[in-house]
């Protein structure tokens, strides 16, 4: 599962991705179900479900099956839970968060991936050793890691910038204080889109690796640490440094009703509001295929690495896996397409994602800012997965709750919280 992939496995992995591609390796699609139709739902939209429509069509053209794409934007866990409790599956989907894969693979809705006809270990020639492992419940594989995107990228104005007579801050100290500039200059310094509680949640983590360590960080998103640890109200108070009326665009009670993308466009809007962005590598994809297609990269768009905070630099991640509740003809062609070259490539090629399919050449990639993405990846000192998405069901809407209530000033009741995490962690045995 997602908290046993350690971070020279993710190394490896990135570092093979800026690399001269090798062969393919891997199952071939087969040709055997062409003329079928699946469909494969996600929370995917706008911009990202354009560039996932690019690999569903590339699908089509290669094997001869049509997958129909099906858009959940809102309760999209919720939803594919009724879908499955009512006995009308998607045929694939992608899985929202790992909590949820153990918890639909231990309830029987989950086909194997091996039971589909797919081979499993034929499919370890083309990933990295730990990046199969993702998708495994107790040791057996019922999902596919098909797309990640670093989480420590934080977004700016290069143009504004320039105007403030400002810089890039490398660690936290630099980072208050660019912000303290960027206001003193008469710009607003943050864009926050925190009625997306998820967007609370990266940010937490990106402080919380950094600055309680990697180990910690392991600990505390398996169960082993409570959350009445001093290291996660220390990581909030951090957070909090930055994230206050003083510096968030509109203050942090109209930013907790924003959405994520509307968060994006008070940065990369035609008309901008604040300066910086903080989110994951996705972010350059929307922006400047959704939110501002008139964005240039290094003028009015570029990121830096999120700032290190007592000499550490780990990275965060987050990733994608997609799993099949049916086994009806194009359902394997599917998941196996998914592990080629062929479909890395098409995707990596749109610029919003990083392929985890180590034979994607780093000529895939159509701009800088998704080569340097891998890159940081790869030079990090630490590297860890999207804590959030390790909790069991509902664990992460948790988290993104109390870090909502912590900035409104309401004081978190951490003791209750790690409460009701170990009781989830105890109903997923």
């Amino acid at each position: 599962m997602l908290g046993s992939v350690r971070p020279l496995a993710i190394v490896s992995l990135v570092a093979l991705l800026v690399a001269t591609a090798c062969s393919s390796g891997g199952n071939a699609p087969g040709t055997g179900a062409s003329g079928s139709t699946i469909n494969v739902m996600s929370l995917w939209g706008g911009s990202e479900q354009d560039s996932f429509q690019k690999v569903l069509d590339a699908f089509k053209t290669k094997t001869g099956v049509t997958a129909k794409y099906e858009s959940i934007r809102t309760d999209y866990a919720t939803t594919l839970q009724t879908r499955i409790s009512g006995g009308n599956p998607p045929d694939i989907a992608i899985i929202p968060g790992i909590g949820f894969l153990r918890q639909f693979a231990r309830q029987g809705s989950l086909k194997k991936v091996a039971d589909l006809g797919v081979d499993v270990n034929a499919l370890k020639s083309n990933y990295p050793p730990g990046i199969l492992e993702i998708g495994q419940v107790d040791g057996t594989q019922y999902a596919i890691m098909v797309k990640f995107n670093s989480k420590s990228t934080v977004w700016f104005r290069p143009d504004k910038f320039k105007t403030a007579g400002v810089s890039a801050a490398t660690d936290w100290n630099s980072f208050t204080k660019l912000l303290t500039d960027l206001k003193a200059k008469g710009q607003t310094p943050l864009g926050l889109g925190a009625g997306d509680s998820w967007t609370l949640t990266d940010w937490f983590e990106s402080v919380y690796v950094r600055q309680a360590g990697p180990d910690k960080y392991d600990q505390l998103f398996s169960g082993k640490l409570p959350w009445t640890d001093s290291s996660v109200s220390a990581a909030v108070d951090t957070m909090k440094q930055a994230l206050n009326d003083q510096f968030v665009a509109g203050g942090v009670t109209a930013a907790l009703g924003r959405s994520f993308t509307d968060g994006i466009g008070q940065v990369f809007s035609t008309s901008p509001q604040a300066s910086i962005y903080y989110e994951g590598g996705f972010v350059g994809g929307i922006a400047t295929g959704q939110t501002n297609t008139a964005l240039k990269v290094g003028d009015t768009i570029d990121w830096f690495d999120f700032p290190s905070i007592s000499g550490n630099k780990g990275v965060t991640i987050g990733g994608d896996v997609i799993a099949a509740f049916t086994n009806k003809p194009g359902v394997k062609e599917f998941l196996q397409y998914m592990t080629t070259a062929d479909a890395g490539s098409v995707w990596a090629g749109t610029g919003a994602v990083i392929s985890p399919v180590k034979s994607v050449p780093a000529t895939a990639y159509p701009n800088e800012l998704a080569k340097r993405e891998a890159a940081q990846v790869a030079n990090a000192t630490a590297v860890r997965f999207d804590g959030s998405d390790l909790l069991p069901s509902g664990g992460g809407d948790d988290m993104g709750a109390a870090l909502q209530d912590a900035l409104r000033g309401k004081t978190v009741d951490w003791a209750k919280f790690e409460t009701s995490i170990q009781a989830k962690w105890k109903a997923e045995k």
